[in-house]
């Protein structure tokens, strides 16, 4: 998140949609969710469930289970590599329709943090 120097420094990415994830021992927390954070899981997993349109229909969730605490991303030393892996897809891409979405939203970070994940994985950053 800090860059090699202070034009690289992230301060603000925003994520879209997604999963949580808790990485093994040893790993990185990369963007660790708030207390306020959720996932939604399918309906076979629990028994009260809700509704949420999607444009291909409607898909049947579980009842919100806290994701407080767990990341939207990770990064860990592999044998001789390194690995990031990211519960979001969208934040590293760059969209135009009818609002801008994911690295063409104006005052965020999201560009930084993509270009300090390619730094780190491949070494330029310790």
């Amino acid at each position: 998140m800090q860059g090699r120097d202070s034009s690289e420094r992230v301060g603000r990415v925003m994520t879209f949609t997604g999963q949580s994830l808790l990485g093994p021992a040893g790993s990185a927390a990369l963007l660790r969710l708030g207390s306020s954070a959720s996932d939604m899981v399918p309906e076979s997993s629990r028994t009260e469930t809700s509704w949420i349109f999607f444009s291909n229909g409607y898909t049947r969730f579980s009842d919100p289970i806290s994701a407080a605490g767990r990341a939207q991303g990770i990064a860990l030393s592999f044998g001789k590599g390194r690995v990031v892996v990211l519960g979001e897809a969208a934040m590293l891409t760059a969209q135009i329709g009818r609002t801008p979405f994911g690295m063409n939203v104006t005052g965020i970070d999201n560009r930084k943090f993509a270009l300090n994940i390619m730094h780190w994985l491949s070494r330029l950053l310790s």
